[in-house]
């Protein structure tokens, strides 16, 4: 077992920060600031200078949404050049991240502007999604997008920015070659790689070491810490994370009895010789599912 990832809240122990509800209150609340400032300056290269430069759009932890498994808890900020980032960490795979990213991010262009404003006030738009899954087949664990001259390579203006941090693939890399004690080679590590390796690991040792050589860190410990023992917030937790396994069980079963039933579907036209509707339906999802039908098969 791979001792760097986050998994199921236990008793007693530190909150995950990779549970939607944790990462939004250790990050997203005014007296959090601070930290926040750090990691969009560690994360996406920013110079923020003061919290005061943050303005927090959506504080607020609505408790109606923990059960809703699909709902969005995120962090959306306003700096004080009117740049606006959006930051969301993303627990769930539902096949659709990078259109959905992409639409939030052009979201976050329209609500900037009102009715009769000048196109020349538009600012920046970045939208910042933290994913506890992997997205590409590679070894590269962040990307950000902008958009270029398809020719010329030259950058559009600097308005739409959409990033992708894979968290768990993240870890994997930079622990991949290193010793088993990871205390060893965390000096070495630059900020955002030391906010991956803070935010994704269930290694309270971990944590507690770049606490101690990084002063943000160690603000965003200690408010770990403090948010960790708060009882109602762990019950949020919990059933957030409940809500979450209890979906990704329904989808596993789901696909597992769609399979079954494409099984039963195949052989049953492979027994009566129906070779070319075997074929047909394999390309055909209206067809499949007349067949499945006339074999009451169907769900």
């Amino acid at each position: 077992m791979n001792t760097f990832f986050s998994s199921s809240i236990e008793p007693d122990t530190l909150l995950p920060l990779t549970s939607d509800v944790v990462f939004k209150e250790v990050l997203g609340q005014e007296e959090s600031k601070p930290i926040l400032m750090g990691f969009l300056n560690d994360i996406l290269d920013m110079n923020i200078t003061s919290p005061d430069q943050i303005t927090l759009l959506n504080p607020e932890l609505n408790p109606e949404y923990i059960d809703d498994k699909l709902s969005i808890l995120d962090i959306r900020v306003q700096l004080q050049d009117h740049t606006s980032i959006d930051v969301e960490i993303q627990v769930i795979d539902q096949h659709n991240i990078e259109p959905r990213a992409l639409y939030y991010v052009c979201r976050l262009c329209v609500d900037q502007l009102q009715k009769g404003d000048d196109y020349t006030q538009l600012r920046p738009a970045i939208g910042l999604n933290l994913l506890c899954f992997n997205l590409y087949n590679d070894s590269e664990y962040f990307r950000s997008f902008i958009l270029k001259d398809k020719k010329t390579n030259s950058e559009y203006p600097n308005y739409l920015e959409v990033s992708f941090l894979e968290l768990f693939k993240g870890v994997s890399e930079l622990t991949r070659t290193k010793t088993s004690d990871p205390t060893n080679f965390i000096h070495a590590l630059s900020g955002k790689d030391q906010w991956i390796l803070f935010l994704a690991t269930k290694n309270k040792e971990v944590q507690q070491k770049l606490a101690e050589n990084n002063t943000t860190l160690h603000a965003a410990y200690e408010r770990l810490t403090t948010v960790s023992s708060d009882e109602k917030l762990r019950i949020l937790a919990l059933n957030r994370e409940k809500a979450i396994r209890d979906w990704n069980s329904s989808i596993h079963y789901a696909e597992q009895h769609g399979k079954e039933q494409i099984n039963k579907l195949n052989q049953c036209l492979l027994t009566d010789n129906r070779f070319d509707d075997l074929k047909r339906s394999i390309s055909d999802p209206d067809f499949q599912k007349q067949l499945l039908k006339e074999y009451r098969l169907e769900k």
